[in-house]
């Protein structure tokens, strides 16, 4: 990737991980192939989304749920 991905709702949690502007499934298919490399080289605090501080499907399922 070679754009940064933003927080599109500004609550401090980055949902648009491919950096088009909003959520989608493109997001949440990111999330779920890239989560090892998310938690081992990314502030996990701004990925956790379901605020049980880890990274986990919990936290695609919450995505899913925003979409």
């Amino acid at each position: 990737m070679t754009d940064l991905p933003t927080d599109p709702d500004l609550d401090g949690l980055y949902e648009d991980l491919n950096a088009n502007g909003y959520l989608d499934f493109a997001d949440l298919s990111f999330y779920f192939k890239e989560m090892e490399w998310i938690e081992e080289n990314e502030p996990i605090g701004l990925f956790y989304y379901n605020g049980n501080g880890r990274i986990d499907f919990a936290d695609i399922m919450t995505l899913f749920h925003d979409l």
